[in-house]
């Protein structure tokens, strides 16, 4: 496996997990409310991202589009591109900070959740001035040590009952999966774009995004799993895979906890340098100046996860009907090319 497409496919797996994905969570929510379906919903989020995805890379790649913007343009002309890219930026910020505030929320429901809601900001203004190299190198360590974990359930339960399809048996877990899509396909094109744009050959993309495909099908197969085979003691948990970690570990809950806030904090520098990169460079800005005011804007956002979790909710629809939007416009303008 190259250099190139190692990068773009660990890149694209964080990406298509979320910053949060370590808590459980989304996977609870998303996939294993729903048995055996929703084992079927990831395979189609996993083929549907890779192939989305692997459609607009190589394009971009092709016509030289080196961010979001640039591949707006294209799509929707210079008038409106615009508007929408910063419309874009601030909700994946948004939704960035309020993620982070509601696990801080989840990890310590008290008066110090706002300094766990800290530690990923802290963590990612460290980072950002390291580039690529560095994130690359730390979501990879991170990457492992999540898939460890999880694993390391299964000592505990090795006999999983997977629900029959019968159980239910209706179209929830493909709207779910549907919502799952779209909320993480403007990550991967935030995040792959810069790398995809500068990749010597167009085979790297394709060879990265399987990759990465396969990266996320099998961890949230692997989560899956444990959620169902763990289901009595998690399927009204916050955070299941602490629950389960708990269980079974010393110190489990902590240790689990510092695991979540570390990966946070490298996908959030991840998804600030992406995004503040192409907007320095297009106007001319300085970097560090993007980078502090992005991290306040994520701060501001984290805090107001804390104090008001109902935020999330409504800045995770809006973006994730915007990300719906931008998928069902991509695929027609490609259907007529």
């Amino acid at each position: 496996m190259d250099r190139g497409s190692w990068r773009i496919a660990v890149l694209f797996a964080a990406a298509a997990l979320g910053g949060t994905y370590l808590g459980g969570a989304d996977g609870l929510r998303f996939f294993a409310y729903f048995g055996s379906w929703g084992i079927l919903g990831i395979l189609l989020v996993s083929g549907g991202l890779g192939w989305l995805s692997y459609r607009i890379l190589t394009l971009s790649h092709h016509l030289g589009f080196r961010s979001l913007h640039d591949l707006l343009c294209y799509w929707f002309g210079e008038k409106a591109a615009p508007g929408l890219s910063v419309l874009l930026h601030l909700l994946l910020l948004a939704w960035a900070g309020t993620s982070l505030g509601e696990m801080a929320l989840l990890l310590n429901n008290g008066n110090t959740a706002w300094a766990f809601a800290l530690v990923p900001v802290l963590v990612a203004v460290f980072l950002l001035g390291k580039g690529w190299p560095v994130f690359i190198r730390g979501v990879t360590i991170f990457l492992g040590i999540g898939l460890l974990m999880i694993a390391s359930a299964y000592i505990e339960q090795r006999h999983i009952d997977v629900p029959s399809l019968g159980y239910q048996l209706n179209l929830q877990w493909l709207v779910h999966s549907l919502y799952y899509f779209s909320l993480h396909f403007i990550s991967i094109l935030v995040i792959c774009l810069p790398l995809a744009s500068r990749a010597s050959r167009a085979h790297f993309i394709s060879h990265g995004v399987v990759l990465g495909s396969l990266l996320f099908f099998f961890t949230t197969l692997l989560m899956q799993g444990i959620l169902l085979g763990y289901w009595h003691d998690i399927h009204s948990s916050s955070l299941p895979l602490q629950t389960v970690l708990a269980s079974i570990w010393p110190g489990g809950q902590w240790i689990h906890a510092l695991a979540v806030l570390g990966y946070s904090g490298i996908v959030l520098a991840i998804t600030v340098y992406a995004l503040a990169s192409p907007v320095a460079l297009r106007y001319d800005i300085s970097l560090t100046a993007l980078f502090v005011v992005m991290m306040i804007a994520v701060s501001i956002f984290a805090f107001l996860g804390v104090a008001w979790p109902s935020v999330g909710y409504v800045i995770a629809s809006a973006l994730t009907y915007s990300g719906l939007f931008l998928v069902v416009w991509l695929c027609w303008k490609m259907s007529k090319t």
